[in-house]
């Protein structure tokens, strides 16, 4: 596991609830892990872009089928599917993920990367107070 923090995001202060953004990393991980079983590497990544905090979870394990990515948009989980043989757990943890998202005013999204891999990133409204001191925080 890695954790790369961009040098304008060192800084970075966001005003939400810290249970909930922790809960929200540690279900992308544990996706990362469970469905990667021959191991993979994963990254945590946070950068600045414009007015936006993005939040990373990457890894470079198997990534989706273009079948399951399409199936994740649509349908985020398997709670609202009518087939009974479903696991009703399976899919709640990104479920949960877009909920925290979706409270902090922020956008949740999936994708493949290149040459394998997945992310997952939450990306948050962002204003830089450029005239705070964070050194008094």
């Amino acid at each position: 596991m890695e954790i790369e923090i961009a040098p304008d995001a060192e800084n970075a202060v966001l005003e939400c609830n810290a249970r909930l953004i922790s809960r929200a990393v540690n279900n992308l991980v544990q996706n990362s892990i469970k469905h990667n079983p021959q191991g993979c590497e994963i990254c945590i990544s946070l950068a600045v872009s414009k007015n936006q905090l993005i939040l990373a979870v990457t890894d470079n394990g198997t990534g989706l089928s273009a079948e399951k990515l399409q199936e994740l948009e649509e349908k985020p989980h398997y709670m609202e599917s009518t087939d009974e043989r479903l696991d009703l757990r399976h899919g709640l943890g990104l479920l949960i993920v877009g909920q925290v998202a979706a409270t902090h005013n922020g956008d949740f999204k999936l994708s493949n990367v290149f040459p394998q891999g997945c992310e997952a990133t939450l990306i948050f409204p962002y204003i830089l107070d450029k005239q705070a001191n964070f050194a008094d925080l």
